[in-house]
């Protein structure tokens, strides 16, 4: 379904097509980005680190990567059609607290007591299960959260603001990182980010003035609800060729995130009692690296007014980084990998958000649907690389493993070229 295709009218409430948004509120700008990396940071911590532990306390060494595989694999498939489908039903809230404030908070409390659950847990049936509700909770608090993007902020500040939003992955994954290696426990591990990540989410959306709608809109129908997962590429090219994009990059990121873990134990015969910190480590430089081009990157589009060349030197940068990490036969080696890819990654990040944002369609009532859709290309691959790490694994390693999903990602760095409309 087009975006735009049977739509209600947007209500007296909503900003009208051609109204404009002033200068984002101080507390906004300051408050939007914390929360994104407090859900980063409760979501990532299991992702990381909990989950690849809690699978080797239950499970055997020979069957722990096909574990692991399938509940990283079903949870991302959970992610993938939370996302877009919670940021629709945020599109059509009436409540009197706003649009997104009762996803973000609801979202919160369910993505936490998840995390009890999956500390908790002794077989991995309910680690899966557990992890499939984390996914529904945060995904929901998510999808609401950055659709608040283009509710509060005009265009001309939203490269600024997107590199402050992509800062908040790598800020998440560094925090997550940290309460990990600080405990001796799963339990722990998943817990203590997720208190300090749900607390600091609600904490932000009792402080922003959310957009309130007062008609209630139409019910969905069937035809509605499997349009909250996709969008009509024909009458909306930039945006499917920007889709495709984000897509085939993550695709490659995430072969290097989900399995740096084993890839210290297997590949480099690292000690398990110290996999935790050099994990933390790897982190911390990828986030540095990030966090410094995030920023940068944001304004400087903003600057110069470009987002595609930047898109395609960014996420280069992030596939010469993966080369690094599948060549390297040392830590250190391993460390160089992850500051490069961090560099490409926070360039990445920010201008990749900034650029959907103004590809979007005028209409402002279907925002977070549109970026939950897009969300659907950077939790698929973490899926989608799983359901076939496990072979490839066994075929040429985890470098066979990283170096492919390097071709697929430059491929798609490629695509941008295609899109028309911006520069």
């Amino acid at each position: 379904m087009a975006l735009d295709t049977n739509q209600q009218a947007p209500a007296a409430s909503t900003l009208p097509k051609t109204a404009a948004i002033g200068p984002a509120p101080r507390a906004y700008v300051i408050g939007m980005p914390i929360a994104s990396a407090g859900l980063w940071m409760a979501v990532l911590a299991p992702a990381l680190v909990v989950l690849a532990i809690k699978v080797s306390e239950i499970t055997t060494p020979d069957t722990r990567a096909g574990a692991l595989s399938l509940v990283a694999g079903v949870g991302a498939l959970v992610a993938l059609l939370a996302n877009p489908l919670f940021g629709r039903l945020s599109d059509r809230t009436t409540s009197r607290f706003g649009m997104r404030k009762p996803w973000i908070v609801g979202g919160a409390l369910v993505g936490l007591a998840s995390l009890f659950l999956l500390g908790s847990a002794t077989d991995v049936a309910t680690v899966l299960l557990a992890w499939i509700l984390a996914q529904l909770g945060f995904n929901a608090a998510l999808s609401a959260l950055v659709a608040t993007l283009p509710d509060q902020a005009a265009p001309a500040e939203r490269g600024r603001l997107s590199g402050l939003i992509g800062m908040t992955l790598p800020v998440g994954l560094v925090a997550a990182a940290f309460f990990a290696q600080m405990f001796d426990n799963a339990l722990q591990m998943a817990v203590v980010p997720g208190v300090v990540g749900t607390a600091v989410a609600i904490a932000f959306a009792f402080t922003f003035k959310d957009r309130v709608l007062t008609e209630k809109p139409a019910p969905l129908n069937f035809k509605e609800i499997l349009g909250s997962f996709y969008f009509n590429p024909r009458a909306y090219p930039g945006l499917g060729w920007a889709w495709l994009t984000k897509f085939m990059v993550y695709i490659g990121y995430c072969a290097a995130l989900l399995y740096l873990p084993y890839f210290f134990a297997d590949h480099l015969n690292v000690p398990e009692a110290q996999i935790t910190s050099l994990v933390f480590q790897a982190t911390l430089v990828s986030s540095v690296g990030t966090v410094i081009t995030s920023l940068l990157g944001g304004y400087i589009s903003d600057r110069i007014g470009k987002r595609k060349v930047m898109v395609i030197i960014s996420a280069l940068v992030i596939m010469v980084g993966l080369v690094v990490i599948a060549t390297s036969s040392t830590t250190d080696q391993v460390m160089v990998g992850q500051l490069i890819a961090g560099l490409g990654l926070g360039c990445f990040g920010a201008v990749d958000v900034a650029l959907i944002a103004d590809l979007l369609p005028s209409s402002q009532t279907e925002n977070a649907k549109t970026f939950g859709v897009f969300n659907i290309a950077q939790a698929l691959p973490q899926s989608l690389v799983p359901a076939v790490a496990f072979p490839v694994i066994a075929f040429g390693g985890y470098p066979a493993l990283f170096l492919g999903g390097a071709a697929i990602g430059i491929i798609g760095a490629l695509l941008v070229t295609r899109i028309k409309g911006v520069k």
